[in-house]
């Protein structure tokens, strides 16, 4: 590790409710949750999810292209994606149509 590599927080960390009853949404719930990135260009960016129900993780690209994903997550980090030229990313957490799990989400980005 280097003397001037740094890791530069993004998000959180912070905990979040997905699945829960929200009457101003389609359907009645907020399933999918979004969480907007800025980011650095030419970093790397990780994220951790600990969940006390299994959610499903995307990151997103500013292209809205995946960047990667992973299905019925409760403790991950993901990772490492190159953010390219990118300055903005993002996060999708998502749960079943009936299922509610509390999120803890962190993101960071270093160089690699």
């Amino acid at each position: 590790m280097s003397l001037f590599e740094k890791r530069e927080q993004v998000y959180g960390p912070e905990t979040l409710s997905v699945g829960d009853f929200d009457p101003t949404v389609d359907g009645c719930y907020r399933n999918v949750v979004t969480i907007p990135l800025t980011v650095r260009p030419r970093r790397v960016l990780r994220v951790r999810v600990s969940s006390d129900h299994p959610v499903d993780v995307v990151v997103a690209r500013e292209d809205r292209s995946s960047a990667g994903h992973k299905d019925g997550v409760m403790e991950a980090e993901l990772g490492p994606f190159d953010t390219g030229k990118s300055r903005s990313m993002g996060i999708l957490l998502g749960v079943y149509k009936g299922d509610k799990a509390k999120v803890t989400v962190e993101a960071w980005t270093d160089r690699e």
